[in-house]
Protein backbone atom coordinates (compact mmCIF):
# COMPACT_ATOMS: atom_id res chain seq x y z
CA UNK A 1 0.00 0.00 0.00
CA UNK A 2 1.56 3.04 -1.04
CA UNK A 3 2.10 5.80 2.18
CA UNK A 4 -0.28 8.09 2.43
CA UNK A 5 0.18 11.92 1.42
CA UNK A 6 1.45 14.59 4.35
CA UNK A 7 -0.27 17.45 4.84
CA UNK A 8 -3.79 18.87 5.76
CA UNK A 9 -7.07 16.80 4.25
CA UNK A 10 -9.80 18.86 2.83
CA UNK A 11 -12.92 17.94 1.82
CA UNK A 12 -15.44 15.25 2.93
CA UNK A 13 -14.06 11.74 4.05
CA UNK A 14 -13.90 9.36 0.81
CA UNK A 15 -17.13 7.28 2.37
CA UNK A 16 -19.27 10.59 2.38
CA UNK A 17 -17.87 11.18 -1.37
CA UNK A 18 -18.77 7.61 -2.49
CA UNK A 19 -22.33 8.55 -0.98
CA UNK A 20 -22.48 11.56 -2.59
CA UNK A 21 -21.31 10.48 -6.05
CA UNK A 22 -23.92 7.52 -5.64
CA UNK A 23 -26.47 9.92 -5.04
CA UNK A 24 -25.72 12.64 -7.53
CA UNK A 25 -25.80 9.26 -10.18
CA UNK A 26 -29.08 8.29 -9.01
CA UNK A 27 -30.44 11.91 -9.43
CA UNK A 28 -28.47 12.26 -12.87
CA UNK A 29 -30.15 8.96 -14.17
CA UNK A 30 -33.95 9.80 -12.88
CA UNK A 31 -33.12 13.45 -14.53
CA UNK A 32 -32.25 11.80 -17.68
CA UNK A 33 -35.48 9.36 -17.89
CA UNK A 34 -38.08 12.35 -17.01
CA UNK A 35 -36.33 14.72 -19.97
CA UNK A 36 -36.71 11.59 -22.11
CA UNK A 37 -40.15 10.64 -21.33
CA UNK A 38 -42.05 13.84 -19.97
CA UNK A 39 -41.13 16.21 -22.45
CA UNK A 40 -40.33 19.40 -20.48
CA UNK A 41 -40.92 22.90 -22.09
CA UNK A 42 -38.02 24.43 -22.91
CA UNK A 43 -36.89 27.79 -21.32
CA UNK A 44 -35.48 28.98 -25.00
CA UNK A 45 -35.91 27.67 -28.49
CA UNK A 46 -32.56 25.28 -29.68
CA UNK A 47 -32.02 22.62 -32.11
CA UNK A 48 -32.52 20.06 -29.47
CA UNK A 49 -35.61 22.03 -27.86
CA UNK A 50 -38.31 19.23 -27.46
CA UNK A 51 -35.70 16.44 -27.91
CA UNK A 52 -33.42 15.88 -24.93
CA UNK A 53 -31.18 12.95 -25.39
CA UNK A 54 -30.71 11.09 -22.34
CA UNK A 55 -27.07 12.61 -21.83
CA UNK A 56 -27.98 13.14 -17.90
CA UNK A 57 -29.00 9.59 -17.69
CA UNK A 58 -25.68 8.50 -19.08
CA UNK A 59 -23.51 10.62 -16.72
CA UNK A 60 -26.11 9.19 -13.87
CA UNK A 61 -24.85 5.23 -14.66
CA UNK A 62 -21.17 6.46 -14.65
CA UNK A 63 -21.40 7.70 -11.45
CA UNK A 64 -23.03 4.91 -10.08
CA UNK A 65 -20.52 2.52 -11.43
CA UNK A 66 -17.67 4.59 -10.26
CA UNK A 67 -18.84 5.13 -6.39
CA UNK A 68 -17.46 1.76 -5.52
CA UNK A 69 -13.84 2.87 -5.67
CA UNK A 70 -14.48 6.32 -5.04
CA UNK A 71 -15.05 4.61 -1.53
CA UNK A 72 -11.38 2.95 -2.12
CA UNK A 73 -9.76 6.51 -3.00
CA UNK A 74 -8.65 5.61 -5.93
CA UNK A 75 -7.26 8.40 -8.22
CA UNK A 76 -8.70 6.90 -11.21
CA UNK A 77 -12.25 7.02 -10.26
CA UNK A 78 -11.78 10.29 -9.04
CA UNK A 79 -10.76 11.65 -12.49
CA UNK A 80 -13.27 10.41 -14.35
CA UNK A 81 -15.89 11.48 -11.67
CA UNK A 82 -14.62 14.95 -12.36
CA UNK A 83 -15.00 14.46 -16.21
CA UNK A 84 -18.51 12.46 -16.50
CA UNK A 85 -20.76 15.23 -15.22
CA UNK A 86 -19.41 17.53 -18.06
CA UNK A 87 -22.33 16.18 -20.66
CA UNK A 88 -24.91 17.12 -18.07
CA UNK A 89 -23.85 21.23 -18.03
CA UNK A 90 -23.58 21.01 -21.65
CA UNK A 91 -26.57 19.33 -22.26
CA UNK A 92 -27.97 22.20 -19.78
CA UNK A 93 -26.84 24.81 -22.34
CA UNK A 94 -27.85 22.62 -25.35
CA UNK A 95 -31.50 22.45 -24.34
CA UNK A 96 -31.92 24.30 -21.23
CA UNK A 97 -35.41 22.82 -19.70
CA UNK A 98 -36.24 22.46 -15.59
CA UNK A 99 -34.14 18.50 -15.50
CA UNK A 100 -31.43 19.76 -17.46
CA UNK A 101 -30.75 22.92 -15.22
CA UNK A 102 -31.37 20.78 -12.46
CA UNK A 103 -28.94 18.15 -13.50
CA UNK A 104 -26.41 20.70 -14.54
CA UNK A 105 -26.38 22.69 -11.06
CA UNK A 106 -26.31 18.83 -9.19
CA UNK A 107 -23.36 18.41 -11.30
CA UNK A 108 -21.54 21.79 -10.91
CA UNK A 109 -21.86 21.28 -6.81
CA UNK A 110 -20.41 17.72 -7.19
CA UNK A 111 -17.40 18.60 -9.48
CA UNK A 112 -16.78 21.27 -7.05
CA UNK A 113 -16.97 18.64 -4.25
CA UNK A 114 -14.83 16.31 -5.81
CA UNK A 115 -12.19 18.40 -6.55
CA UNK A 116 -11.87 20.06 -3.02
CA UNK A 117 -11.47 16.53 -1.59
CA UNK A 118 -8.80 15.64 -4.51
CA UNK A 119 -6.48 15.22 -1.82
CA UNK A 120 -7.60 12.61 -0.35
CA UNK A 121 -7.71 10.49 -3.31
CA UNK A 122 -3.83 9.14 -3.14
CA UNK A 123 -4.38 5.59 -4.57
CA UNK A 124 -3.29 4.65 -8.13
CA UNK A 125 -4.62 1.67 -9.84
CA UNK A 126 -3.26 -1.73 -8.74
CA UNK A 127 -2.49 -2.46 -12.91
CA UNK A 128 -3.36 -0.73 -16.00
CA UNK A 129 -6.80 -2.92 -15.67
CA UNK A 130 -8.83 -0.27 -13.67
CA UNK A 131 -8.00 2.68 -15.81
CA UNK A 132 -8.67 0.27 -19.01
CA UNK A 133 -12.42 -0.61 -17.46
CA UNK A 134 -13.56 2.92 -17.00
CA UNK A 135 -12.50 3.70 -20.59
CA UNK A 136 -14.27 0.60 -21.39
CA UNK A 137 -17.13 1.65 -19.50
CA UNK A 138 -17.25 5.10 -20.97
CA UNK A 139 -17.18 3.88 -24.62
CA UNK A 140 -19.76 1.61 -23.72
CA UNK A 141 -22.21 4.09 -22.94
CA UNK A 142 -20.90 6.88 -25.50
CA UNK A 143 -21.80 3.66 -27.52
CA UNK A 144 -25.50 3.25 -26.44
CA UNK A 145 -26.09 7.00 -26.63
CA UNK A 146 -24.74 7.32 -29.91
CA UNK A 147 -27.13 4.65 -30.95
CA UNK A 148 -30.11 5.71 -28.97
CA UNK A 149 -29.68 9.29 -30.68
CA UNK A 150 -29.30 8.28 -34.20
CA UNK A 151 -32.18 5.69 -33.89
CA UNK A 152 -34.64 8.69 -32.36
CA UNK A 153 -33.53 10.94 -34.74
CA UNK A 154 -33.51 8.79 -37.98
CA UNK A 155 -36.74 7.16 -37.04
CA UNK A 156 -38.39 7.79 -39.56
CA UNK A 157 -36.34 6.55 -42.30
CA UNK A 158 -36.79 3.04 -40.93
CA UNK A 159 -39.09 0.40 -42.01
CA UNK A 160 -41.96 -0.89 -40.92
CA UNK A 161 -43.52 2.20 -40.80
CA UNK A 162 -43.86 4.44 -38.42
CA UNK A 163 -40.45 3.23 -37.99
CA UNK A 164 -38.46 4.24 -34.45
CA UNK A 165 -40.71 6.08 -32.25
CA UNK A 166 -39.47 6.54 -28.76
CA UNK A 167 -36.59 6.31 -26.30
CA UNK A 168 -37.95 2.68 -25.56
CA UNK A 169 -38.12 1.32 -29.14
CA UNK A 170 -34.55 3.76 -29.87
CA UNK A 171 -32.94 1.87 -26.79
CA UNK A 172 -34.12 -1.82 -27.81
CA UNK A 173 -33.01 -1.30 -31.26
CA UNK A 174 -29.52 0.04 -29.87
CA UNK A 175 -29.25 -3.11 -27.67
CA UNK A 176 -30.29 -6.17 -30.33
CA UNK A 177 -28.12 -3.96 -32.51
CA UNK A 178 -25.02 -3.79 -30.51
CA UNK A 179 -25.31 -7.36 -29.40
CA UNK A 180 -25.51 -8.77 -33.30
CA UNK A 181 -29.07 -10.45 -32.61
CA UNK A 182 -31.00 -8.46 -34.79
CA UNK A 183 -33.75 -6.07 -34.72
CA UNK A 184 -37.30 -5.33 -35.91
CA UNK A 185 -36.23 -2.51 -37.95
CA UNK A 186 -34.66 -2.28 -41.56
CA UNK A 187 -32.50 0.85 -42.96
CA UNK A 188 -34.46 2.60 -45.68
CA UNK A 189 -32.38 5.51 -46.57
CA UNK A 190 -28.54 5.72 -46.88
CA UNK A 191 -28.31 7.89 -43.83
CA UNK A 192 -29.66 5.35 -41.92
CA UNK A 193 -27.67 2.55 -43.74
CA UNK A 194 -24.32 4.21 -42.69
CA UNK A 195 -25.79 5.05 -38.76
CA UNK A 196 -26.69 1.19 -38.96
CA UNK A 197 -22.84 0.63 -40.03
CA UNK A 198 -20.75 2.62 -37.51
CA UNK A 199 -23.01 1.57 -34.53
CA UNK A 200 -22.28 -1.86 -35.29
CA UNK A 201 -18.32 -1.41 -35.63
CA UNK A 202 -18.08 0.63 -32.80
CA UNK A 203 -21.05 -0.90 -30.87
CA UNK A 204 -19.78 -4.44 -31.13
CA UNK A 205 -16.20 -3.54 -30.73
CA UNK A 206 -16.92 -1.64 -27.64
CA UNK A 207 -19.34 -4.87 -26.34
CA UNK A 208 -16.53 -7.23 -26.73
CA UNK A 209 -14.09 -4.75 -25.24
CA UNK A 210 -16.18 -4.48 -21.97
CA UNK A 211 -16.62 -8.52 -21.76
CA UNK A 212 -12.76 -8.92 -22.13
CA UNK A 213 -12.57 -5.71 -19.69
CA UNK A 214 -14.79 -6.88 -16.77
CA UNK A 215 -15.15 -10.80 -17.49
CA UNK A 216 -11.77 -11.59 -18.30
CA UNK A 217 -9.95 -10.45 -14.77
CA UNK A 218 -12.63 -12.28 -13.09
CA UNK A 219 -11.63 -15.66 -14.65
CA UNK A 220 -8.18 -15.10 -15.03
CA UNK A 221 -8.93 -14.68 -10.72
CA UNK A 222 -10.80 -17.79 -11.09
CA UNK A 223 -8.10 -20.27 -12.53
CA UNK A 224 -5.34 -18.54 -10.34
CA UNK A 225 -7.05 -19.61 -7.17
CA UNK A 226 -7.49 -23.08 -8.91
CA UNK A 227 -3.91 -23.24 -9.70
CA UNK A 228 -2.95 -21.98 -6.61
CA UNK A 229 -4.96 -24.92 -4.68
CA UNK A 230 -3.59 -27.53 -7.34
CA UNK A 231 0.09 -26.21 -6.35
CA UNK A 232 -0.95 -26.47 -2.00
CA UNK A 233 -1.80 -29.85 -3.24
CA UNK A 234 1.71 -30.31 -4.65
CA UNK A 235 3.50 -29.33 -1.87
CA UNK A 236 1.82 -31.95 0.84
CA UNK A 237 4.52 -33.98 -0.72
CA UNK A 238 7.43 -31.63 0.50
CA UNK A 239 9.75 -32.17 3.24
CA UNK A 240 12.83 -30.77 4.75
CA UNK A 241 12.55 -27.53 3.51
CA UNK A 242 13.13 -24.04 4.26
CA UNK A 243 10.28 -21.88 4.30
CA UNK A 244 11.24 -18.17 3.12
CA UNK A 245 8.36 -15.39 4.59
CA UNK A 246 9.11 -12.36 2.76
CA UNK A 247 9.08 -9.83 -0.43
CA UNK A 248 12.13 -7.91 0.18
CA UNK A 249 15.13 -7.75 -1.99
CA UNK A 250 17.19 -9.71 0.68
CA UNK A 251 14.77 -12.69 -0.19
CA UNK A 252 15.93 -13.94 -3.62
CA UNK A 253 19.88 -14.28 -2.87
CA UNK A 254 18.81 -16.46 0.31
CA UNK A 255 17.04 -18.84 -1.55
CA UNK A 256 19.71 -18.78 -3.92
CA UNK A 257 22.24 -19.66 -1.79
CA UNK A 258 19.89 -22.09 -0.05
CA UNK A 259 19.33 -23.77 -3.86
CA UNK A 260 23.40 -24.02 -4.40
CA UNK A 261 23.20 -25.72 -1.34
CA UNK A 262 20.57 -28.34 -2.78
CA UNK A 263 18.29 -27.40 -0.41
CA UNK A 264 14.63 -26.99 -1.24
CA UNK A 265 13.51 -23.75 -0.82
CA UNK A 266 9.77 -22.17 -0.72
CA UNK A 267 8.72 -18.34 -0.87
CA UNK A 268 5.93 -17.19 1.07
CA UNK A 269 4.49 -13.58 0.48
CA UNK A 270 1.52 -11.69 0.01
CA UNK A 271 2.61 -9.96 -2.98
CA UNK A 272 1.37 -11.82 -6.24
CA UNK A 273 3.46 -9.67 -8.37
CA UNK A 274 6.53 -11.06 -6.44
CA UNK A 275 5.55 -14.00 -6.74
CA UNK A 276 5.55 -14.01 -10.49
CA UNK A 277 8.78 -12.79 -10.04
CA UNK A 278 9.81 -15.29 -7.99
CA UNK A 279 8.79 -17.84 -10.08
CA UNK A 280 10.05 -16.70 -12.75
CA UNK A 281 13.56 -17.10 -11.81
CA UNK A 282 12.95 -20.76 -10.45
CA UNK A 283 12.04 -20.99 -7.09
CA UNK A 284 8.62 -22.29 -5.67
CA UNK A 285 6.36 -19.55 -4.31
CA UNK A 286 3.15 -19.26 -2.80
CA UNK A 287 0.50 -16.12 -2.07
CA UNK A 288 -0.33 -15.92 1.46
CA UNK A 289 -0.15 -14.32 4.98
CA UNK A 290 2.82 -15.13 6.58
CA UNK A 291 0.79 -15.17 10.20
CA UNK A 292 -1.83 -17.27 9.19
CA UNK A 293 -2.10 -21.06 10.86
CA UNK A 294 -3.95 -22.42 7.57
CA UNK A 295 -0.93 -20.91 5.04
CA UNK A 296 1.51 -22.25 7.04
CA UNK A 297 0.30 -25.53 7.67
CA UNK A 298 -0.72 -25.66 3.78
CA UNK A 299 2.73 -25.36 2.80
CA UNK A 300 4.16 -27.90 5.18
CA UNK A 301 5.45 -26.21 8.41
CA UNK A 302 5.25 -29.14 10.15
CA UNK A 303 7.76 -30.98 7.58
CA UNK A 304 9.92 -28.11 7.27
CA UNK A 305 13.62 -27.97 7.89
CA UNK A 306 13.30 -24.61 9.24
CA UNK A 307 11.93 -20.73 8.86
CA UNK A 308 13.27 -17.65 7.83
CA UNK A 309 11.09 -14.08 8.81
CA UNK A 310 12.19 -11.54 6.90
CA UNK A 311 8.78 -9.53 6.10
CA UNK A 312 9.68 -5.72 5.84
CA UNK A 313 6.78 -4.91 8.37
CA UNK A 314 8.58 -5.97 12.17
CA UNK A 315 4.65 -6.34 13.59
CA UNK A 316 4.22 -9.12 10.59
CA UNK A 317 7.90 -10.82 11.58
CA UNK A 318 6.80 -10.74 15.39
CA UNK A 319 3.12 -12.19 14.56
CA UNK A 320 4.73 -15.06 11.90
CA UNK A 321 7.37 -16.23 14.86
CA UNK A 322 4.33 -16.38 17.30
CA UNK A 323 2.09 -18.53 14.66
CA UNK A 324 4.90 -20.66 13.49
CA UNK A 325 6.35 -21.50 17.18
CA UNK A 326 2.38 -22.38 18.00
CA UNK A 327 2.43 -24.83 15.44
CA UNK A 328 5.49 -26.60 15.43
CA UNK A 329 7.32 -25.75 18.58
CA UNK A 330 10.80 -28.08 17.63
CA UNK A 331 10.99 -25.69 14.55
CA UNK A 332 13.92 -23.62 13.65
CA UNK A 333 13.33 -19.79 13.72
CA UNK A 334 15.74 -17.28 12.04
CA UNK A 335 14.18 -13.71 11.97
CA UNK A 336 15.56 -10.61 10.19
CA UNK A 337 15.11 -6.94 11.12
CA UNK A 338 16.79 -3.67 10.53
CA UNK A 339 15.55 -2.43 13.78
CA UNK A 340 17.54 -3.00 17.23
CA UNK A 341 14.19 -2.18 19.35
CA UNK A 342 12.60 -5.54 17.16
CA UNK A 343 15.27 -8.16 18.09
CA UNK A 344 14.43 -8.92 22.22
CA UNK A 345 10.90 -9.03 20.71
CA UNK A 346 11.12 -11.64 18.39
CA UNK A 347 13.39 -13.57 20.71
CA UNK A 348 10.38 -13.51 22.93
CA UNK A 349 8.11 -14.83 20.09
CA UNK A 350 10.15 -17.97 19.84
CA UNK A 351 12.61 -16.96 17.40
CA UNK A 352 15.97 -19.31 17.66
CA UNK A 353 18.15 -16.26 16.29
CA UNK A 354 17.43 -13.24 15.26
CA UNK A 355 19.86 -11.23 12.90
CA UNK A 356 19.85 -7.66 12.51
CA UNK A 357 21.08 -6.91 9.07
CA UNK A 358 21.72 -3.29 9.66
CA UNK A 359 24.61 -4.21 12.08
CA UNK A 360 26.22 -7.08 10.25
CA UNK A 361 26.30 -5.00 7.16
CA UNK A 362 28.10 -2.41 9.78
CA UNK A 363 30.33 -5.01 10.94
CA UNK A 364 31.27 -6.24 7.22
CA UNK A 365 31.93 -2.39 6.37
CA UNK A 366 33.95 -1.56 8.97
CA UNK A 367 36.18 -5.16 8.60
CA UNK A 368 36.97 -4.40 4.66
CA UNK A 369 37.80 -1.06 5.19
CA UNK A 370 40.06 -1.76 8.33
CA UNK A 371 41.75 -5.23 7.25
CA UNK A 372 44.61 -4.64 4.67
CA UNK A 373 44.50 -6.19 1.45
CA UNK A 374 46.97 -8.58 1.67
CA UNK A 375 45.75 -9.78 5.49
CA UNK A 376 42.29 -10.14 3.88
CA UNK A 377 41.38 -14.69 3.82
CA UNK A 378 41.51 -15.49 0.79
CA UNK A 379 39.87 -18.92 -0.36
CA UNK A 380 40.85 -21.92 1.17
CA UNK A 381 44.08 -23.66 -1.06
CA UNK A 382 43.02 -27.31 -3.06
CA UNK A 383 43.62 -30.13 -0.78
CA UNK A 384 46.66 -32.25 -2.54
CA UNK A 385 46.01 -35.07 -4.71
CA UNK A 386 46.48 -38.62 -2.80
CA UNK A 387 49.69 -40.30 -4.01
CA UNK A 388 49.64 -43.26 -5.56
Amino acid sequence: MPPRPTGTRRGPRATTMATLTAIGGSVLLLAGMGAAYFSPHPLYATALAGYDPPFDAVAGILLLALSVRIRERSRVAWLFSIVAPGLTIGIAVASPNLFSLAAAVLSAVLVATLYASRLRFYRPAGSATEATQYAVLVSALLSVLYGLVGARYLGNQFAPAPGIRGWSQAFYFTITTISTNGSNWTPMTDTARWFVTVLILVGVGTFLSAVLAFFLPFVEQRLDRVVRRLEVAQMEQISEHVILCGSGPDVEPMAENLRAQQVPVLILTADADRVRQFEAAGFRSVVGESSSDETLRGIGIERARALIVAESSDAESVLTVLTARALVPRLRIVALTSSLRTVPKLEKAGANEVINVVRVAARLVTDAALTPEGARPGPAPPSPEPSP
